[in-house]
This record gives C-alpha cells, structure tokens and sequence, in this order.
C-alpha cells in the first residue's frame, strides 16, 4: 500500500513539474518564414522614400532589405517577392541594384551579417548610422534605428 501511495505521489509530482516546465518554456519566434513588409508600405513613407521596403532572414544569419520603387511595388504579389528573395545572392555583405529575375524595375537589395541578441531580438547594420535592432513578436517586428533625438521605431507585419 504504501508503495502504491509513493508510487502516485511520484507519478503527481512528475507530471505537475512536467506541466510547469511546459507553461513556462518561451517559444523562440520563426523569423524565417515569410518575409516582413512595413507597415503602410504603399502610403505616406513609401511616397516619401520613393520605395518600399521588405525584409528576409536567412536561418544562416543573413539579412536582406528589400527596397522596391514605389509606385511600381503597388502592382507586386507576395509570391514575386518571394522569388526575388529566393534569387538575391548572400555571400558577402552587399547592396545589388538588380531586377533578380522577376521585376519590371530594378530594385535594391541590401545583404548583411545579423545577430540574435536575445530570444527574440537581432541587430545587424541597416544603414550605415548605427546598427538597427529588431524585436520579433508573433506575426509583427519592430525595427528601432538611432535617432539624434530618440529613436525610430518601425513596424513591419510577416507576409507567409
């Protein structure tokens, strides 16, 4: 009898601890899939910049910034941008002025190095000021670039 009592109380213990372990556990997030695209790429920042701009990670720490001349980016599909991601060549930190075998206009690819600071963040050199970091969260990124003043934030929603 008290071999079974030990027994469950084990048994309890195990699961419980099994259980908390699982509630607790932080799900590193799938920067992988899909691309990012920012937010209100077609509007007032795309017009201002005259592009706009999507980004790609690479599980082999590359970055790829998209830039696409707006307005013509208004007339893509995602799976367009999903082959010019597919094409851009990542060997060595670059910016490739190309049509990546897919677009009507040249685009502007910016590769480079990025690293995981965290679970959910990573910094890599986005333009040449200081670096960018980027904080993951489910479907949405967050790009915080250096400003004289404060800092910039971006928000970039994932297309899968």
């Amino acid at each position: 009898m008290n071999r079974r009592i030990t027994t469950l109380l084990m048994a309890m213990m195990l699961l419980c601890c099994g259980w908390l372990t699982a509630t607790n556990a932080t799900e590193q997030p799938d920067i992988y899939s899909g691309y990012y695209s920012r937010e209100g790429n077609d509007g007032i920042a795309a017009k201002v910049s005259g592009s706009s701009l999507y980004i790609k990670f690479y599980p082999d720490q590359w970055v790829v910034m998209l830039y696409v001349p707006y307005p013509y980016s208004l007339e893509l599909k995602p799976d367009a941008l999903k082959k010019v991601f597919a094409s851009v060549e990542r060997k060595s930190s670059a910016y490739i002025r190309n049509r990546f075998g897919v677009l009507k206009e040249e685009a502007i690819a910016h590769v480079e190095r990025f690293g995981m600071t965290k679970e959910n963040e990573a910094r890599f050199e986005c333009d040449g000021m200081a670096p960018c970091q980027v904080i993951f969260d489910g479907d949405t990124m967050d790009m915080v670039k250096a400003g004289i003043v404060s800092n910039h934030i971006i928000r970039f929603r994932r297309v899968k």
